[in-house]
């Protein structure tokens, strides 16, 4: 197998650095300057390695997008272990999470610029999407006697929280509110056994 190349490894490096300046200062405010000085690299050579800005901006989206599908891969592969919809929610709001912060605040950024960069929208929403097939999947796996609208639902309810936490993370929340969190991604997933209205 072959070593990467030099400039592999430095887009992949300037690339890393993007995504750090986006996360903290959004897409206008991750400047050249800014990803220079993060990368440690001098400012032409951003051009050199990624291009002008659209080109920039659209190596970051697929590079976003490919680490969360590396990333729902990675977890896909441990929800083949969940024996139940709680196994689930404990996986997915464990104390030490897998995700990186970096990845959902540059992914909110991203939506922000769809309307200047339309290209960008369905391999984001697909980055999404994927990943809440998987927790659907793995739902419909653990309880299958739950009805499918049911477990669409759950599916969402228990997602949406998971992902907020990343989005949120600079703020740094009180740390009781994973518990919280993961407290009513349980009730939701004790939903799916429960006879409740119907749909």
């Amino acid at each position: 197998m072959s070593r990467p190349s030099l400039k592999d490894q430095r887009s992949e490096q300037i690339l890393d650095a993007y995504l750090t300046c986006v996360a903290r200062y959004g897409l206008d405010g991750a400047t050249q300057e800014r990803i220079a000085k993060e990368a440690g690299v001098k400012r032409p050579l951003l051009r050199h390695y990624l291009g002008n800005k659209e080109e920039m901006t659209a190596a970051l989206a697929a590079h976003v997008v490919a680490e969360y599908a590396a990333l729902t891969g990675f977890m896909q592969a441990e929800f083949g272990a969940v024996e139940t919809a709680a196994g689930l929610v404990e996986l997915l709001y464990r104390d030490d999470p897998t995700s990186d912060p970096r990845l959902m605040l540059a992914w909110q950024a991203l939506i922000v610029a769809v309307a200047d960069y339309p290209d960008m929208r369905d391999p984001l929403l697909d980055s999404l999407a994927r990943f809440i097939d998987a927790v659907e999947a793995t739902l419909r796996r653990v309880a299958p006697e739950a009805r499918v609208g049911r477990i669409r639902a759950v599916t969402q309810g228990i997602v949406a929280p998971y992902v907020t936490l990343d989005s949120i993370s600079p703020l740094k929340p009180p740390k009781n509110w994973r518990a919280e969190m993961k407290q009513s991604a349980m009730i939701l997933a004790a939903s799916l056994t429960q006879d409740l209205s119907p749909e």
